[in-house]
């Protein structure tokens, strides 16, 4: 079993987050009332996922001999703020997320959606917001 830590300090709605010798900032823009001095926690969230997903395949890659050059992520998410500001019948997280990831390899097609099932079964961060009934839309290409 692994345990994980971060600690953190606000300033208004900004959060300095220290995660082992690392520094994040986390703000919201001013339409919300922050200053914009770092990314949201959504779209932390969403880096978080391009993240793991990258990690998770770079390791299921390797068991598979898969040669595996590099991918670009483009990452969105659909929110309804009705759940955040206190609406009961909304959710207060994602509706949906779509996930474009472009993949840098020699493998065939067939190769990369055994490669991007492998990583939808065992990351973290994807099983996470699976588990939330979170609509996950997948489309893994191989990069021109």
């Amino acid at each position: 079993m692994m345990t994980f830590q971060i600690k953190a300090r606000s300033e208004g709605l900004k959060v300095e987050a220290e995660a082992g010798k690392h520094s994040l900032t986390l703000d919201e823009g001013s339409q919300m009332g922050g200053k914009d001095e770092g990314p949201n926690p959504l779209q932390t969230t969403l880096s978080a996922l391009a993240s793991c997903e990258n990690v998770t395949a770079h390791m299921a890659a390797k068991e598979m001999n898969f040669d595996l050059q590099g991918i670009t992520f483009e990452i969105s998410g659909k929110f309804d703020p009705k759940g955040f500001m206190g609406d009961p019948e909304v959710r207060p997280y994602f509706q949906s997320v779509e996930v474009k990831a472009v993949v840098k390899t020699s493998e065939s097609d067939d190769r990369i959606q055994e490669l991007q099932e492998k990583v939808e079964s065992r990351c973290p961060v994807y099983t996470m917001m699976k588990a939330a009934n979170v609509d996950m839309n997948d489309q893994w290409t191989k990069a021109s």
